[in-house]
């Protein structure tokens, strides 16, 4: 019988079902637990280390949520602002009704706070390009999805898709620089997150994970890039395409810094980045009854009465013993996974923050299948441990 976190990991490993993982604890100002194992690549079968570099997927979401909540401290955008006074394309949207071809008017603007919430009414789709690379412009790609009809009115539901995305291009167009830059300058500088970014430096590269998906019995191997062409093999240097919902590539060491914002009151290592009242403000649930019942992510409830979400994470409004997504921890812990089996919770009633990091590479034809729900399982084993030992 297995008997330790480490040696289940490692059973994942041997068995060909992750390739490696890195996760780490930090509480009270200090790194109370840390685990790496396996590799970062299946050939050469470089180990895992704690300063590898993953693609963060979705994580990156809460970090534009983040920054847009910068700019409302500075009174350059308000959460009630239609988004029209930027972009214009969005006047006049329509709504899909529920029979095919049939639509009707939105009844409201798209506001800022409906992108930060997930309820604009976007989903995923892909005729913008893929979800973190896209050959179109940021006007291209914005008059493309104000093109599309609305999958339900503003504010009604949440739809999981393209808000975050949108949220970036705005960030951008308000400060007049490339989104990147603005994290630069705003949030990565300060925080010395000097390994996040959405194109990997050339002598950097070397400490990225490969792209590690699953053949057709679900055993890990190093695949061209992410399923579903959601990214260029390698991204052009000249791409204008920065995606504020899936984009960037961070380590652990560098999300911590970032997460530990939501339990030090807006301040990380002595860097105050957004005010006590703004983190309560994202960290409060913003959904109603109804739609956190009713809200689904890949055809599966996600919210119910365990977990709400704030403006760009979920919230854990009830305790649970089981299962981890998207969060776990304290009444209050907030978080928000990534596809690619990046996860994290950070809890301000323990004062805690947890990381859990590996490439899982899955398409919805495997997950269907069941292949890679060891992923699922190896962070339950890493969230339990959590809440065992904080």
């Amino acid at each position: 019988m297995l008997k330790t976190k480490k040696e289940m990991y490692k059973k994942f490993i041997d068995d060909k079902k992750l390739g490696g993982i890195t996760c780490l604890i930090w509480k009270d100002g200090q790194v109370i637990y840390q685990e790496t194992e396996g590799y970062r690549n299946l050939a050469p079968r470089e180990l895992m280390t704690s300063d590898t570099i993953f693609r963060i997927a979705s994580m990156t979401k809460p970090v534009t949520s983040v920054l847009a909540m910068m700019l409302f401290e500075e009174k350059k955008l308000d959460l009630n602002d239609p988004i029209t006074k930027w972009f214009p394309q969005f006047k006049n949207m329509k709504v899909l009704k529920n029979l095919p071809g049939e639509y009707e008017d939105a009844n409201r603007p798209i506001t800022i706070l409906d992108l930060l919430t997930h309820r604009a009414g976007f989903t995923y789709n892909g005729f913008l390009g893929g979800d973190i690379d896209s050959a179109l412009t940021n006007e291209q790609w914005i008059n493309a999805l104000a093109a599309l009809p609305l999958a339900s009115q503003p504010g009604e539901i949440f739809n999981y898709g393209r808000s975050a995305d949108l949220l970036g291009m705005l960030i951008s167009t308000i400060e007049g620089k490339p989104l990147g830059k603005v994290m630069e300058e705003k949030l990565l500088g300060p925080l010395a997150m000097r390994d996040t970014f959405f194109s990997v430096p050339a002598n950097k590269k070397y400490r990225c994970a490969s792209n590690i998906g699953y053949d057709g019995s679900g055993n890990v191997i190093d695949i061209e890039t992410v399923p579903s062409q959601m990214a260029f093999k390698e991204r052009p240097a000249n791409l204008e395409y920065q995606s504020g919902g899936q984009g960037l590539w961070s380590t652990m060491g560098d999300y911590l810094q970032f997460a530990k914002i939501f339990v030090e009151s807006g301040c990380s290592n002595g860097v105050q980045i957004l005010k006590k009242k703004t983190i309560d403000l994202m960290c409060t649930n913003q959904l109603t009854a109804y739609q956190r019942e009713h809200s689904k992510l890949l055809g599966s409830s996600i919210f119910r009465e365990h977990h709400g979400f704030g403006l760009g994470l979920a919230v854990v409004m009830k305790e649970s013993r089981y299962g981890s997504m998207p969060c776990s921890g304290s009444i209050g812990s907030v978080g928000w996974p990534g596809a690619y089996g990046g996860w994290w919770s950070a809890d301000p009633v323990k004062k805690a923050v947890s990381i859990f990091l590996t490439h899982s590479m899955t398409d919805l034809n495997q997950l269907a299948q069941g292949i890679g729900f060891e992923l699922y399982e190896a962070i339950d084993i890493f969230s339990n441990y959590y809440k065992d030992n904080t």
